[in-house]
């Protein structure tokens, strides 16, 4: 027992003495991982590294206090693993992560000492260990947080339903006061303001049924300019007041064997949003036939979108930085809508200006 302990105290004193290059190597191993990812930083991935190190040091060179140094390791592990679903690495990698830094110790410890069985076993537990604290502690913080999330978009959508609700409460108030012989206006305002909650109540079950995936795609032969029509006519209305260029580019006698309603609502929400956000330029919309299958684009001359934005555009209730209301699902929803079909979509902006969606409709349907 002795024996072990002196191994254990023996690992513990390399930690301790190298720890500023062990970390600097697991970094360096840890980010060659995460290569390529614009939303994790170093600082991300060295987090409270040198503390683990530390306490890593500490237990195995003192193993008289065992019960006290393994409760501190599984704190820090335990930090962790909350720490990793901030970050937003996935399971897999907060495990690797773990495996990498036993791999790093030991590799120094072989520069300085004959590593044993006894030392590579008690280093091998302690990992063991904290990889089963670290990996619980991810999986509570990440349900608490899509609990969290999923409270504010509600309350979010709730609050976007009372707002139609309440104008149409008090337009009808008015015109019970008033019993004008001319009520048109109050009751257009009723009107709007009904269309809107019902549409918003339209898009949040569109969206439900779409992310359950649930929709079972009902193709049929459709006219390009048939479609174009249907899904661009309230944008060009809203385009024209705004005083905006808006330009289809098609062959309006091709014919497409796809789902109308989806393929409808996609275009119909790429187009809205483009015209929405865009305050002055044009926007445009094209469709091109190729072989493997239909290509729909639309640009436009908005603000443009940061990379952090683009890569979150296309999740639930995600909107980027605007001052604009809305309810952030139509974007949602037209990924939903073509990813039913087999289809895929894309997006990209320069933050200068400007935004390009495009979506691709397979012409085979296996």
């Amino acid at each position: 027992m002795a024996k072990d302990a002196d191994a254990s105290g023996e690992l513990g004193r390399v930690i301790a003495s190298q720890a500023h290059a062990i970390e600097a190597r697991w970094l360096e191993r840890v980010s060659q991982d995460v290569a390529g990812r614009r939303d994790v930083e170093l600082t991300h991935l060295r987090d409270g590294m040198p503390d683990y190190l530390a306490a890593l040091a500490k237990l195995l060179s003192a193993p008289h206090s065992a019960q006290n140094g393994a409760t501190s390791w599984r704190e820090i592990a335990r930090e962790h693993g909350i720490t990793r679903v901030r970050v937003g690495f996935d399971i897999d990698q907060l495990v690797r992560e773990f495996m990498i830094l036993r791999s790093v110790i030991e590799d120094f410890a072989r520069e300085e000492i004959v590593l044993s069985s006894a030392q590579c076993s008690s280093l091998a537990d302690l990992i063991e260990a904290a990889i089963a604290t670290s990996v619980a502690a991810y999986v509570d913080a990440r349900e608490y947080e899509a609990r969290r999330r999923q409270a504010e978009n509600v309350g979010f959508l709730i609050h976007e339903l009372r707002n139609p609700l309440s104008a149409a409460i008090g337009a009808m108030e008015m015109v019970t006061r008033r019993a004008t012989a001319a009520p048109e206006k109050s009751l257009a305002i009723v009107n709007r303001s009904l269309q809107r909650l019902s549409q918003l109540i339209d898009q949040v079950l569109l969206t439900e049924t779409l992310e359950a995936r649930s929709v079972e795609p009902t193709r049929t032969d459709v006219r390009v300019g048939d479609l174009l029509d249907a899904s661009t006519a309230v944008a060009r209305d809203v385009a024209r007041k705004k005083g905006l260029a808006f330009r289809v580019h098609a062959d309006r006698s091709a014919t497409m064997r796809i789902d109308p309603e989806l393929t409808r609502s996609a275009v119909q929400n790429l187009v809205d949003n483009a015209v929405k956000y865009t305050d002055a330029g044009r926007v445009e919309v094209s469709v091109e036939d190729r072989d493997a299958g239909w290509t729909f684009h639309v640009r436009d001359s908005c603000p443009g979108l940061s990379q952090e934005e683009l890569r979150t555009i296309f999740e639930p209730f995600r909107r980027g930085s605007t001052t604009k209301k809305g309810t952030g699902l139509g974007l949602s929803i037209a990924r939903r809508a073509i990813e039913a079909q087999g289809g895929s979509i894309h997006a990209e902006s320069s933050e200068a200006a400007g935004c390009h969606f495009w979506f691709t409709l397979p012409k085979r349907h296996d």
